[in-house]
């Protein structure tokens, strides 16, 4: 889904690595009913922002998030129960993380490299924000797919009909739809102008 607004290959990056943390004997323990719940996610994010020192830290965020939820980047939350990214990058809590094991790197094949999607440029001083929304479209792909990968795996084993993907409207679709909605709202008053514009 993705590839609707041009972010395929960074999606793609991030879909194969946000589990890289099953390629580890604790988590194959885990399968087997030894070991409880551990964080599988951290190595995917470790792994992409090593491959790919540009996006891959943003990519850090949908692939350590996608069963809790984005994280914030620095600690400051002393109520939340979850770490921050700078924590989980700690090298305390990497230091904890199981040995991960080394044929995921001959059963996963990365793209050489994740670009910005075409004609995405971000500008000052919305830049930060831009990047934001994008790893924000990034997570709700991965999360989305996730899903549906999870479910699809248990509807094969009760026999049931597959959730189809791609389903949706093109963005370019849905931008037209959006546009006509809007045009019918009242031009004056209120926060319509604001809206508008």
């Amino acid at each position: 889904r993705a590839g609707w607004f041009g972010a395929g290959a960074m999606a793609q990056a991030t879909g194969l690595l946000h589990d890289l943390g099953k390629y580890t004997e604790r988590f194959q323990k885990r399968l087997e009913g030894e070991v409880p719940r551990m964080d599988h996610a951290t190595w995917g994010a470790v792994v992409a922002r090593q491959r790919y020192p540009s996006l891959g830290p943003l990519m850090a965020y949908a692939i350590a998030g996608h069963h809790a939820g984005l994280a914030n980047g620095t600690p400051g939350n002393e109520q939340s129960r979850r770490l921050s990214l700078t924590e989980r990058f700690s090298r305390e809590n990497l230091d904890g993380l199981p040995p991960l094991l080394s044929d995921w790197e001959r059963e996963i094949a990365l793209p050489e490299r994740v670009v910005l999607p075409e004609g995405f440029t971000p500008r000052c001083p919305r830049g930060a924000f831009q990047l934001s929304l994008l790893t924000r479209m990034i997570f709700s792909c991965l999360v989305d797919a996730d899903f549906v990968d999870t479910d699809n795996f248990y509807r094969t084993i009760e026999k049931r009909r597959l959730r189809a993907e791609g389903n949706g409207s093109p963005l370019p679709d849905l931008r037209e739809k959006l546009n006509a909605h809007l045009v019918r709202f009242p031009r004056e008053g209120g926060i319509n102008p604001l809206r508008a514009n």
